[in-house]
């Protein structure tokens, strides 16, 4: 492993910061971080932890205050939680270096009529899309142009006031490729299948749960590695992406582009955030792995409103850990679970097992 040639400290920000303090703390930086929930691991891992309310830049700022009085932080790294907060990613890129997509890249990214427009005049395949005011009809669903998670999709309008789009439901298995981009490049690191949460109060289409290497046919790979290539180029996005689609008997679908660090990156090694800081410039990347064990992460969602017991000993393959004393409201994120095997079905059995587990020991009930 490579020894980075800048600070050894990085900010890491999202909307739950676990995933990147972890992937900074596996190849030796100190980590400092703001999120909205400060889990127990997070805390655990980040030399300092600041908790907000929310993204927005009001929320935001006095943390960002806080952490350049308190030393010396070269470096940003952002995760899921931004989309709604573009403004943010502005003002943190005036402060500091920023290790991801530039805030003009990942506005432009989140501009949907351009998105669909420039996948058409480069002959990427997607789901009919809609912005007309009212619903087309059946067998479309509506999907925020700022969202993430799954949060906000659904099959009915959503609520007056919120940005977004109809499309065309496609009929098979949601997955997505995560790649890096370089500046002369662009290197596919795997392909994963996801799942939405089980249909409950925060919605049917909520993001479940990921699960890397899934296998997939090689004319599927190949459509999808030209689509990679062709919107990195055109977005000329940088360091670790995702690309989502839908796999159907029809053929592969683009759904859209996470610009950004996400869950998937955790499943393919402890070196890979090299790779992304690499396309910064920040460091070199020869020699460095990326796992082949098969890995999945599936978030386990509170059928019930619960306090965290200070007595729960959580098992080490449980992440996103609240503290003690955390109130938990029906429909929202308790914790993780990290499941592997040796084969896909090894892994969806060690997921069944642990999700029983976790259960048990937060009497959840079923």
């Amino acid at each position: 492993m490579r020894t980075p040639v800048f600070s050894k400290c990085l900010l890491v920000i999202a909307k739950s910061a676990r995933i990147l303090a972890r992937m900074c703390v596996d190849i030796g930086y100190d980590v400092v971080a703001i999120d909205c929930y400060a889990d127990a691991d997070t805390r655990q891992m980040a030399r300092q932890v600041f908790k907000v309310e929310s993204l927005d830049w009001a929320d935001v700022s006095p943390a960002l205050l806080a952490v350049r009085q308190s030393g010396t932080v070269y470096g940003i790294l952002y995760g899921s939680g931004l989309e709604a907060f573009p403004e943010t990613l502005q003002y943190l890129q005036s402060h500091s270096r920023l290790f991801g997509n530039s805030a003009e890249v990942f506005r432009k990214v989140q501009d949907k009529p351009y998105f669909f427009g420039l996948m058409a005049e480069l002959g990427v395949a997607h789901p009919p899309v809609s912005f007309v005011a009212s619903s087309p009809g059946d067998g479309w669903i509506f999907k925020p142009c700022r969202s993430e998670g799954g949060v906000g999709i659904g099959r009915h309008r959503a609520a007056a006031g919120v940005d977004g789009y109809w499309q065309r439901f496609v009929d098979g298995q949601a997955m997505s490729v995560l790649f890096i981009s370089f500046v002369d490049r662009v290197q596919v690191i795997g392909f994963n299948r996801q799942w939405c949460a089980a249909p409950g109060p925060a919605g049917h289409f909520l993001f479940g749960g990921i699960a890397s290497h899934a296998e997939l046919p090689a004319a599927v790979r190949s459509q999808l590695t030209d689509a990679v290539n062709k919107l990195s180029a055109a977005y000329q996005l940088r360091g670790l992406n995702t690309l989502d689609f839908m796999a159907a008997a029809s053929g592969a679908y683009v759904l859209e582009i996470n610009p950004r660090i996400s869950a998937s990156a955790q499943l393919y090694g402890r070196e890979l955030l090299l790779r992304h800081l690499a396309a910064f410039g920040g460091t070199e990347v020869s020699g460095t792995k990326v796992s082949g064990e098969p890995l999945a992460y599936q978030i386990v969602y509170a059928a019930k409103n619960l306090e965290i017991d200070a007595d729960v000993d959580w098992p080490d393959w449980v992440v996103d850990r609240p503290v003690a004393g955390s109130i938990v409201g029906v429909g929202q994120p308790i914790c993780s679970i990290i499941a592997g095997g040796k084969n896909s079905r090894q892994v969806a059995e060690q997921l069944l097992q642990r999700q029983a587990i976790v259960q048990t020991l937060l009497k959840l009930g079923c």
